[in-house]
């Protein structure tokens, strides 16, 4: 039984050796102040090799103009050459430095570039109010709502089982729904390239919660049932008294496919720089 086991890890260690895995996901956000942003991200993982690349495109033309433009921004880690690379493929330049250079820091990137991360916040509570919120109370305020689906549904080529969580206070409401599947072989692949490279420079991998509904519902110590499996898609609506809140995120596809180095290297043409704007 152990041997065969063993066969079987072989085999598959085998398979990814000489494939890769790619995952295309979306995620539109209409914020107060910001408006509309939809980023569009694709991660490819390889043994030893990870590339993620995001394009973002931003609505209103005062927020545009002040993150310099819709961007097409990436990074590539690879574990032979110990590397990691970002790049901006409108601007056609990108950067590197070594992985001794980043354990050098401390474990952190010296180098800025390959996130697309927007920061935002509500207006409606300043932070003197909310510094003065008794969280207890407020959590005793709220109402928990929460519906699982009994029957499965389609979501991108994946089984997936819908659950609704609605949270209700004094302020607003919270409107979570989640669709979950079990079939997670080929997340855990590109999960653990990219924690396995990040690791290898003394970085920490932040790792996106499972369900975003549970995490809450955790930390305001409430009893639920549990849903196994990982989020294929979720939608997120926030109202209170001033402003509303909307996020959507989708894997699209994701697929394994033959090895190809191309997709783990900056075009030829592309300017390297000491560091990207």
């Amino acid at each position: 039984m152990k041997f065969r086991l063993f066969l079987f890890i072989l085999f598959m260690a085998n398979i990814f050796a000489q494939t890769q895995v790619v995952i295309k996901d979306v995620m539109f956000m209409d914020a107060p102040y910001i408006g509309e942003v939809t980023t569009t991200t694709t991660k490819y993982a390889a043994e030893g090799l990870f590339r993620q690349e995001s394009a973002v495109d931003v609505d209103r033309f005062l927020i545009r103009l002040a993150m310099g433009g819709n961007k097409i921004i990436g990074s590539i880690l690879d574990g032979k050459t110990e590397l990691r690379i970002v790049y901006n493929a409108k601007e056609e330049e990108y950067a590197m430095e070594t992985f001794n250079t980043i354990r050098g820091n401390e474990g952190k990137p010296t180098l800025k570039g390959g996130s697309s991360k927007i920061s935002f916040g509500s207006g409606s509570k300043n932070d003197s109010e909310k510094e003065n919120e008794d969280p207890d109370e407020e959590e005793s305020k709220s109402e928990y709502e929460r519906i699982i689906s009994e029957s499965l549904e389609k979501v991108s080529g994946f089984e997936v089982r819908k659950v609704t969580t609605k949270i209700k206070s004094e302020d607003g409401f919270v409107l979570i729904e989640e669709w979950l599947t079990t079939d997670t072989t080929l997340f855990h692949f590109l999960a653990e390239v990219e924690g396995g490279l990040v690791a290898s420079y003394g970085g920490k991998k932040r790792n996106n919660p499972r369900s975003f509904s549970e995490s809450m519902l955790k930390k305001a110590e409430q009893e639920f049932e549990s849903v196994p499996g990982r989020m294929i898609k979720y939608t997120m609506e926030m109202k209170d008294e001033d402003d509303g809140f909307k996020m959507v995120w989708e894997v699209k596809s994701m697929k394994e496919v033959p090895f190809n180095p191309s997709d783990f290297k900056v075009p030829s043409d592309y300017e390297e720089v000491d560091e990207l704007d």
